[in-house]
């Protein structure tokens, strides 16, 4: 398959100056219906009355780059000019709109041919699985079509080397490795061909432990920062336990701690701070958040509902499936929000189908 390299118009177009502030542009992006606007102070855009704000726990507000589906903490950044009750949440970074690469050469874990950037998957709702963090994902992907192969932005630049505070004296090499390995961070068992090795130690870590996992988050019930730590905190108490899903936590796994308060959360609860109503499951734990690459609260419309159903994960009140009956506890569903219906992203497309 011959390499392409689209051009920077396939991402992007400058449209001009917009009315809002001398340094805001206006952009079309290929993969979205509404204009853009750029955002570089907090405000409102255009007729709409809601104030645009950066990605920010403490205050739980919630700003999801629709590209690489990593938070947007600071401006400038690209927000959906769509009025209010059309509910669009498409936002990217200054960065993602116009700055990424459109080809990657010698993937480590794809060497033998370039992957494409692709900012639309010809799949329902975008959605792709990664061939190296193995979660699903939403958003734009590095691509090999002619292998079927894809990768999520993040996973996309994976370096060969890295250095990693787990274990700071050696560097990790990413390597294919079939056999059992378990993670230093999680140590739960190898379930990808791929994973991070120290050539001097037998220490093995998870592609998506190490690249997915920030080193400090923030919980809005805790002035706080928490820090990641890889082992038992000294002259802590004796047992643990997650402030988001109220299980036991195994100290010796990963996990996020507040040293002043002595509270302490899951590496894979940390995300559902800002979505208290989401539910974990410690059957699902692996290290990190199950829909860490999914991008919720679009809304959708379908002729078999009359309402307008919102793409959510399914929490244990959702019950089953509208359609085939199967549950929707901790499965990619559509929920309407004016009566009990709730169906899953299967039935939603066989339902677009018929």
């Amino acid at each position: 398959m011959k390499p392409v390299a689209y051009p920077n118009i396939y991402f992007s177009k400058k449209l001009g100056p917009a009315d809002y502030g001398k340094h805001e542009v206006s952009l079309r992006h290929m993969n979205h219906q509404h204009e853009l606007i750029l955002v570089d102070t907090a405000g409102s855009i255009g007729s709409t009355s809601s104030k645009i704000m950066c990605h920010n726990p403490m205050k739980k507000i919630e700003l999801l780059c629709s590209g690489c589906v990593r938070p947007i903490m600071e401006m400038p950044f690209y927000k959906c000019r769509a009025k209010e009750d059309e509910n669009c949440n498409f936002a990217l970074h200054e960065w993602c709109t116009r700055r990424l690469p459109t080809k990657v050469d010698n993937h480590p874990a794809h060497p033998q041919h370039p992957l494409l950037l692709m900012t639309n998957i010809p799949n329902m709702f975008n959605i792709f699985h990664c061939g190296v963090c193995l979660l699903d994902c939403i958003g734009f992907a590095y691509g090999c079509v002619e292998c079927g192969f894809y990768v999520d932005v993040t996973s996309g630049f994976m370096p060969e080397k890295i250095t990693h505070e787990s274990h700071p004296n050696h560097l990790l090499s990413i390597t294919k490795d079939r056999r059992t390995r378990y993670c230093l961070m999680c140590h739960i068992p190898s379930i990808s061909d791929y994973i991070l090795s120290c050539s001097f130690c037998d220490v093995y870590i998870h592609p998506w432990c190490a690249l997915l996992l920030p080193n400090t988050i923030r919980h809005p019930y805790d002035k706080h920062p928490m820090h990641i730590s890889y082992l038992p905190i000294e002259n802590d108490k004796s047992e643990y336990f997650c402030e988001i899903c109220e299980e036991e936590l195994n100290p010796h796994n990963c996990f996020y701690h507040c040293d002043v308060c002595s509270q302490s959360v899951h590496s894979d609860c940390a995300p559902l701070i800002l979505q208290c109503e989401t539910q974990t499951h410690s059957t699902y734990k692996r290290g990190v958040y199950l829909f860490l690459n999914m991008k919720f609260g679009s809304i959708h419309k379908t002729d078999g509902h009359p309402h307008p159903l919102t793409f959510v994960q399914g929490i244990k009140s959702d019950g089953l499936c509208s359609v085939c009956a199967r549950e929707l506890r901790l499965e990619m569903i559509l929920r309407c929000s004016e009566c009990e219906y709730a169906v899953d992203c299967r039935c939603f497309e066989e339902l677009n189908k018929s």
